[in-house]
């Protein structure tokens, strides 16, 4: 039984480690792979003293793609109003290709054109696609 339990520890800790992460390439656009009803995580670079931030900009596909949330990872300079790096999680729900559109704009400036733009296309595997 004290075996059994301590098995069920370690798997718990060895899937949040194997969430993937995805980071932005210098291109503007990536493609990336992950499997429906896993987590998933995108990594990016913002500098939030200048008040530019990453934002979605079109909706997400419902049927495919859920947003779980958003966290900081730090500032990499160790700086005040220096750049920072942020996490969002995903979850796929089901097999088929979705895109996460975002644009790095200041919030407050409506109308103006985004300073950036970033589209992951997401090619969902299906559960159980790959031998697993």
């Amino acid at each position: 039984m004290v075996i059994l339990v301590a098995a069920s520890v370690f798997a718990a800790e060895t899937v949040e480690e194997k969430m993937a992460v995805h980071m932005m390439a210098e291109a503007g656009e990536s493609a990336i792979r992950v499997r429906s009803g896993k987590p998933f995580a995108i990594r990016f670079y913002s500098n939030p003293g200048t008040g530019y931030g990453w934002e979605l900009a079109a909706k997400l596909d419902p049927k495919l793609l859920v947003f779980l949330g958003e966290k900081s990872d730090g500032g990499e300079s160790g700086l005040l109003g220096g750049e920072e790096a942020f996490l969002w999680t995903f979850k796929a729900l089901a097999g088929g290709e979705a895109e996460i559109s975002m644009k790095y704009v200041r919030p407050w400036e409506k109308d103006g054109a985004p300073a950036k733009k970033y589209v992951f296309k997401v090619l969902i595997e299906p559960c159980g696609a790959g031998g697993e």
